[in-house]
C-alpha cells in the first residue's frame, strides 16, 4: 500500500531551442600538403602522405577554435583524442595533386578538405579544452518572482530548485559565489523596499560581487486538489531560468522546464512540499544542462571574437563623432563596431573587442586626448561607457 502512496509519474518538458548550424558555419574548407618518407614502397608513402594532409587539415580546423598557447600546452591530449582520428572530422576531400618530390625521395599529396568544425568543437568541449580556455566564471543563481503565484523565496521548492541549479552549473567548472554575496544581493534589494527590480540594476549588483555570470530564476508550484481519484492529487512544478551577463545586462539563453507529480491526497502538506521539492531538484537540473551549453559557447565566443562594449557619447557635435568613430576602428583588438543610435548629441556604438577591459578603456581614453576631444566619464558598469562632453551637462545623472 505505501508504494502506491510514493509512486509518482514525471513529466518534463523543455523548451530547447534547435540551432541547426549551414554548411558555411559548422565546416571550415583548406588546402593543405602532406608528406611522407619513399622507403622503396610508393603505395605505402601514398597514404601516409594522404593520412598527414587530412591530419594537417584537422589541425588547421582545431587552431580556428582555439589559441595557440592553449594547443601547445595540451598538444598531446589533442593529438590523443582528435588527430589521432583526423579522418572522422573530414566531411569530404579532393585531391589536388600528388606525386614525388623533385628528389624522388618524399611522396606528397596535396588536398582540399572539409572539415566538420562543429565536430571537433564538440570533441573539445568534452575532453575540456575549450572549457580550459575559457577559465571558471564566477556565478550567482538569484530568485526573481515574477508574478504573484510564483512560489515563496524559502520554499523547500524554490531551495531545491536553487541547489540543483547551482550543482549542474558547479560541475561543469563554473565557480558558485559565497552564500553571503547572494543574501547581500537580496538584503540590498528588500532594503530599498524593491517589489521587482530591473535587469540593469540587478546585473550592477551582481558585478558588485565581481559575478562574471547571473542566473535569474522562477519557480511555480501548483496543487491539484479535484480530480476523480479519491486517492491521488498532483502537484505541478515550472521553472524559469535565464543566464544574463552582468557586464552587459544582456539575455544569453533562456529555458523553461516543468513537471508534474503524482501524489498522494490525504499525505498532508508537509508531503506535498517534499515532492516538490524532488519536482523542483529535476526539473532545476534539467534546465540547468539545457542551458549550460549556451553558456559555454557564449564565453567561448568571448575568447574568440571578443567582448562587447556597451558605449555612450552624449553632447559631442557631429564631427567628433565622426572622429571618435575612426579611433574606435584603429584601436587593435577591436573586431567590429556596430553604431545603434545616432542623433544630435547621442552616439551608441557596441564594439566587439578581443582582449583585456582596461586595455580598451586605456587606449580610447588616451587616443580622444590625443585627438583633442574634451571628455567627461560617468562611472561605468560593467562593458558599460558612458562619455559626455567636458563642460555639458551630465546627461547620465539622474534627475
Amino acid at each position: 500500500m505505501r508504494r502506491k502512496f510514493f509512486i509518482f509519474l514525471s513529466l518534463i518538458s523543455l523548451g530547447l531551442l534547435l540551432f541547426i548550424p549551414n554548411s558555411s558555419s559548422a565546416a571550415k574548407e583548406v588546402i593543405t600538403t602532406g608528406m611522407a618518407p619513399l622507403l622503396g614502397n610508393q603505395a605505402q608513402a601514398r597514404n601516409q602522405a594522404l593520412s598527414q594532409a587530412l591530419r594537417n587539415a584537422v589541425e588547421q580546423g582545431v587552431g580556428t577554435l582555439i589559441d595557440s598557447n592553449t594547443m601547445v600546452q595540451n598538444y598531446q591530449l589533442i593529438s590523443d583524442k582528435i588527430y589521432s582520428q583526423a579522418s572522422g572530422y573530414v566531411t569530404n576531400y579532393q585531391i589536388l595533386s600528388e606525386g614525388l618530390s623533385p628528389d624522388g625521395q618524399m611522396y606528397n599529396v596535396t588536398i582540399k578538405a572539409s572539415v566538420s568544425t562543429e565536430s571537433i568543437k564538440n570533441d573539445l568541449r568534452a575532453i575540456g579544452i575549450l572549457k580550459q580556455q575559457v577559465g571558471n566564471p564566477r556565478f550567482m543563481a538569484i530568485y526573481l518572482p515574477q508574478t504573484k503565484s510564483s512560489a515563496y523565496r524559502h520554499s523547500r521548492a524554490v531551495v531545491a530548485a536553487e541547489q540543483a541549479i547551482n550543482g549542474v552549473f558547479a560541475r561543469k567548472g563554473f565557480v558558485v559565489l559565497d552564500r553571503m554575496f547572494v543574501d547581500n544581493v537580496y538584503n540590498e534589494i528588500e532594503q530599498a523596499g524593491r517589489i521587482d527590480i530591473d535587469m540593469d540594476d540587478l546585473s550592477a549588483l551582481a558585478l558588485k560581487y565581481r559575478a562574471d555570470l547571473l542566473l535569474v530564476y522562477d519557480v511555480h508550484v501548483g496543487v491539484k486538489q479535484g480530480g476523480q481519484s479519491k486517492y491521488f492529487g498532483g502537484v505541478m512544478v515550472e521553472i524559469d531560468l535565464r543566464a544574463v551577463a552582468p557586464a552587459t545586462a544582456d539575455l544569453i539563453a533562456q529555458k523553461h522546464g516543468d513537471v508534474y507529480v503524482r501524489t498522494a491526497k490525504m499525505a498532508g502538506n508537509y508531503y506535498e512540499d517534499m515532492m516538490a521539492a524532488q519536482a523542483a531538484d529535476k526539473v532545476g537540473k534539467a534546465v540547468a544542462e539545457a542551458l549550460v551549453g549556451d553558456v559555454l559557447a557564449y564565453f567561448e565566443r568571448q575568447v574568440h571574437g571578443g567582448a562587447r562594449f556597451d558605449i555612450w557619447f552624449r553632447n559631442f557635435s557631429e564631427g567628433e563623432t565622426y572622429t571618435i568613430y575612426d579611433i574606435l576602428q584603429n584601436i587593435p583588438g577591436v573586431k567590429d563596431i556596430n553604431v545603434r543610435q545616432q542623433s544630435p548629441g547621442n552616439f551608441q556604438v557596441d564594439v566587439n573587442y578581443q582582449g583585456k577591459k582596461f586595455d580598451f578603456q586605456r587606449q580610447l581614453y588616451q587616443t580622444m586626448q590625443q585627438r583633442g576631444i574634451a571628455f567627461e566619464t560617468q562611472q561605468a558598469k560593467g562593458n558599460r561607457f558612458l562619455f559626455f562632453k567636458a563642460g555639458t551637462n551630465n546627461p547620465f545623472l539622474e534627475k
